[in-house]
């Protein structure tokens, strides 16, 4: 059984500490070491551990040099082959650390897992209730969640509230970048390093821990913090690593040898996700940002090209589908490569699409009132090219060799003073307008190639 090395770094978070030893103690069977590093705490708050046995370790500090220093002292400090990255204000259930080594000893390709808390890990999709008034509470409610068997669920990147990691990985990782000073970027671009050199991490929705889920004042320095990220990486947050489950429904994920190509793939979350739900799917990307793609990359096939460039030749496979989330709005000629790209598709095969919806309600309101000003993101983002309404996206399609089999509304709720002027619209007598037409903040798309 391998040891495992406990890195728990703390600052001015005494009270809730001792609570979370309490649960490793109760609950951890496996040989094990724990590391606390106290990070520079006020005197009043300085980590102080009942005696209880040689199994933990206080490394203090004088200076509070910030979270990824904390933890990279840890990390120096451990011994183990396998490492735990806890928080303070933790609490683990019974079975939670041997269900995490188990997924990373069940499947080598992982190099770390993630458990599921409140709020952090709501891309696990099945958070419960929160409600309990205990330890015991919440044991049980953990291990209800522990007997749905959920398998490990892939993510690019995670969070360290419960992170463990196989030993080989750290060493090949390294340590985490310091410039980094609060828990959430420092997370985010470690375990992205992790991806990018092709070790899988995971997170497992059946192992849930509970987390305070305290207001830390961070809010400032992650702004901060998270330009440091994208100067770093050169991609965004909200953008590189979204996920597009909204285009699910367009399509059949359930059969056997899927060939999906996605245009515009990003750092490859998508592709992963559809990866997941079928292991049989063969997995194409085409990315323009470089460094994006060198993310994607170990995971799925991809080609770092303009896709108003592509040529057939490029590719091998002819595809069930192709993805194009908010892709068409950026291309400078975008009848051109719909009608390129419907080469790539199999007789029957279908593009996948979303567009935003120039006809929507604020845009409109917007225009009458004489402003066209673009912004940063948003349905006049600075970077479109092209613009749309739900007729035209027809238009497109059917001219490029393609039935618009299914085209459907993304709304958003709109604002009070949205909803007013949309109403005044409606009332019009002189020119028919749709509700849809004005509420649809983007259209979602199946073309069929015909």
């Amino acid at each position: 059984m391998p040891k495992l090395s406990i890195i728990i770094p703390a600052y001015n978070m005494n009270a809730q500490l001792n609570r979370c030893l309490l649960t490793i103690r109760k609950t951890i069977r496996l040989p094990y070491e724990v590391i606390i590093v106290d990070d520079g705490s006020s005197a009043d708050e300085c980590v102080t551990v009942p005696a209880a046995g040689d199994d933990v370790r206080v490394i203090r500090r004088a200076e509070h040099r910030g979270f990824s220093h904390a933890v990279n002292t840890g990390i120096r400090a451990s011994v183990g082959e396998v490492v735990l990255f806890l928080h303070a204000d933790i609490l683990l259930a019974p079975h939670a650390a041997e269900d995490m080594l188990d997924a990373l000893i069940r499947d080598s390709s992982i190099g770390a897992v993630t458990a599921v808390a409140p709020r952090t890990y709501a891309l696990a999709r099945r958070l419960p209730e929160t409600n309990y008034q205990s330890w015991s509470d919440f044991a049980a409610v953990a291990e209800r969640i522990r007997s749905g068997g959920v398998k490990p669920h892939p993510e690019i990147f995670a969070e360290m509230i419960a992170l463990m990691v196989r030993r080989d990985v750290v060493e090949s990782v390294g340590f985490l970048d310091e410039q980094y000073v609060m828990p959430p970027l420092a997370a985010y671009d470690y375990t992205l390093r992790m991806t990018q050199a092709g070790y899988a991490v995971a997170s497992l929705p059946n192992v849930y821990v509970h987390h305070d889920d305290r207001v830390y004042g961070w809010e400032a320095c992650e702004q901060q913090e998270y330009e440091k990220f994208q100067a770093k990486w050169g991609l965004s947050l909200n953008y590189s690593f979204a996920l597009r489950s909204d285009l699910f429904p367009l399509m059949d994920l359930s059969r056997e040898r899927l060939r999906v190509l996605e245009i515009g793939c990003a750092c490859g979350v998508t592709l992963r996700e559809i990866g997941s739900r079928n292991p049989t799917a063969k997995l194409y990307g085409v990315e323009l940002n470089e460094r994006a793609a060198a993310i994607a990359a170990p995971f799925v096939q991809i080609l770092t090209m303009n896709v108003e460039h592509l040529d057939s030749v490029n590719f091998v496979e002819r595809f069930d589908y192709i993805i194009m989330g908010d892709v068409i709005e950026h291309l400078l000629e975008p009848w051109a490569a719909i009608r390129n790209i419907r080469e790539l598709l199999v007789p029957g095969g279908s593009i996948i699409a979303s567009i935003p919806n120039v006809a929507h309600i604020s845009n409109l309101h917007n225009v009458l009132c004489g402003h066209w000003t673009y912004e940063d993101a948003g349905l006049l983002d600075r970077t479109h090219l092209r613009f749309f309404t739900k007729s035209e996206i027809i238009k497109l399609f059917e001219g490029a060799g393609f039935l618009v089999g299914e085209i459907r509304a993304k709304r958003f709720p709109l604002d009070p003073q949205w909803k007013e002027f949309r109403d005044e619209v409606l009332s019009l007598q002189t020119i028919h307008v749709n509700a849809e037409d004005l509420e649809a903040y983007q259209w979602l798309v199946r073309a069929q190639r015909v």
